[in-house]
């Protein structure tokens, strides 16, 4: 039997302004073009003049002074000009990510911090951290005043933190200045709300987007294609094994692959994580399909919906899933997660797009990545039918942002790196990488076979379908403390120390505290923004 995947047909945003149009608005315009080192201009496709070079083709990373990446060189030039541009700027960055602008993809290929340098002659100092450790090393920053850093990198979930701390700089001027092409409607994001949610807090230009953490379903196709597999499903449970649509599928294969071996060992039905932090999303994208279009987390007031009724009724289904899971599925981080699936111990998760980049293929000897190698495939994300309807949700969570600090001397200069860096152009450079933790988000980045051979083939529609049915996790001040208490309450009812009703409750109140205490601070109006970020696409059923 083949397994048939949904149409994929994600909506798109209208169009904005024409790359012309954006060039006269910075205000650059006199400049022409940037002046390109003569060595390299003869390798440059007819109209570019910047960009990578060296390799078969580069021409499509390539720009000029019309595009968002020319653009943000011409800004550097203009601070060099008036003698206002920084010799070197400073990034704080996960550990994980630094290989993907600092080397190339491949042996002859320009990494994109070489292209950056040849052209601004500016440096880039990087300073790692690990990943779970980063923002905290951004707020360390932020409260002893030690402006160490130019430019902070962390969680797209942290933005309201840093803002409420007064750490990050309001980007809106810059953005208005120089036009980046993050909502370009045939690169950029899809529709203006993603372009909000990546890119704005509370309506201003606080964070830039450098990373695509929208959960996305990935499975083991070679499982469920096998004979013996659809026959014990078809004897089971009445109906053919296929991709599921709804949570209440996703829950009927997890009961079934539940303690069977079917050639490779026992198997646990849900891959999906359920550990402290780790499993947080996978409990907000149940959430957020329990009412049509969506299940707000607030109301419009502000008010948490935690202990409503479908509030707790989605945490007794989570609770519920993890008779399914691994033994050892609550202290999973993403790797444990992502090693179940390449070792055929679970037969799909929601999980970060790089669990295929690292998992399903073959290394540089031959042998393949993992035992899940030609094995795998993705589908979209599960929802709840609603008469003819289905309301497929995932959600953005963790997802690397960058800020530019409040302590920086060099704001404008600092922005224009990230605008270079984050632009269609060069983002989708980073993501032709084999190494790293920044993945793909923009169209261009979809359309592009470097990344298609990184992120797999069969991924390229299901990614930007799942992007486009995404609705954000908390991001506002106050965040770190709201997802700590769901999280301690969510656990405590998975352990068997608390009903669902009882953590809810009691999740309830604590966020209601949070809110109170924040409330000076603005909270009430960031979450309302936030919901203008939500998606309200629909299926059909």
């Amino acid at each position: 039997m083949t397994i048939s995947r949904p149409p994929m047909a994600p909506s798109r945003r209208e169009l904005l302004k024409g790359s012309a149009a954006a060039l006269a608005a910075t205000g650059l315009g006199g400049l022409g073009s940037f002046v390109t080192t003569p060595v390299f201009a003869s390798e440059f496709a007819p109209g570019m003049t910047g960009g990578p070079t060296g390799f078969e083709g580069a021409e499509r990373f390539q720009y000029n002074s019309g595009m968002s990446e020319g653009r943000a060189i011409e800004g550097i030039k203009a601070l060099q000009a008036a003698g206002k541009a920084p010799k070197k700027l400073t990034i704080l960055l996960p550990d994980g990510t630094i290989d993907q602008i600092s080397k190339p993809f491949r042996e002859g290929a320009s990494a994109p911090l070489d292209v950056w340098k040849r052209e601004t002659g500016i440096e880039i100092e990087m300073i790692g951290a690990p990943v779970g450790d980063v923002f905290k090393k951004v707020m360390q920053d932020v409260t002893t005043g030690s402006g160490s850093y130019d430019i902070y990198t962390g969680p797209w979930n942290s933005t309201g933190d840093l803002v409420a701390s007064g750490g990050a700089v309001d980007c809106s001027e810059f953005v208005q200045k120089y036009q980046p092409d993050w909502g370009d409607p045939e690169r950029g994001m899809s529709t203006e709300a993603l372009v909000k949610l990546l890119y704005t807090y509370n309506n201003k230009y606080y964070p830039v987007a450098l990373d695509g953490d929208f959960l996305t379903w990935y499975y083991l196709r070679g499982i469920y294609e096998k004979p013996a597999v659809q026959d014990a499903f078809m004897k089971e449970m009445g109906r053919e094994l296929a991709v599921p649509n709804t949570w209440q599928e996703v829950d009927d294969i997890s009961k079934f692959f539940t303690g069977k071996d079917f050639g490779n060992g026992t198997m646990y039905g849900n891959g999906c994580l359920m550990s402290r932090f780790w499993g947080l999303p996978t409990f907000y994208m149940r959430l957020a399909s329990m009412a049509f279009p969506n299940f707000y987390f607030f109301n419009e007031d502000g008010h948490p919906n935690l202990n409503s009724d479908l509030g707790v009724q989605c945490a007794e289904e989570h609770v519920r899933s993890l008779a399914w899971s691994p033994p050892d599925a609550l202290n999973f981080t993403f790797a444990e997660g992502w090693a179940s699936m390449w070792n055929l111990q679970v037969p799909n998760i929601a999980t970060y797009t790089a669990i295929a980049k690292f998992g399903d293929g073959y290394k540089e000897d031959g042998t393949p990545k993992s035992r899940a190698t030609g094995m795998m495939d993705s589908h979209a994300p599960v929802g709840r039918r609603f008469g003819d309807k289905i309301n497929r949700r995932s959600i953005l969570h963790y997802s690397i942002s960058g800020w530019i600090s409040s302590k920086s001397p060099n704001a404008e200069a600092a922005f224009l790196f990230l605008q270079w860096l984050s632009s269609t152009r060069t983002f989708t450079l980073m993501m032709a990488s084999p190494t790293g933790y920044f993945d793909p988000m923009q169209q261009a980045n979809f359309r592009e076979p470097l990344v298609a051979s990184n992120y797999k083939p069969y991924a390229m529609e299901t990614i930007p379908y799942t992007i486009a049915r995404s609705v954000p996790g908390l991001n506002f001040g106050g965040q770190t403390a709201m997802d700590n208490a769901l999280d301690e309450e969510l656990q405590a009812a998975l352990t068997g120390q608390k009903t669902a009703r009882e953590a809810m409750d009691a999740a309830q109140g604590k966020w209601e505290q949070i809110i109170r205490r924040q409330k000076s601070k603005g909270i009430l109006e960031a979450i309302k923004a936030s919901r203008d970020t939500w998606t309200t696409i629909v299926d059909p059923a």
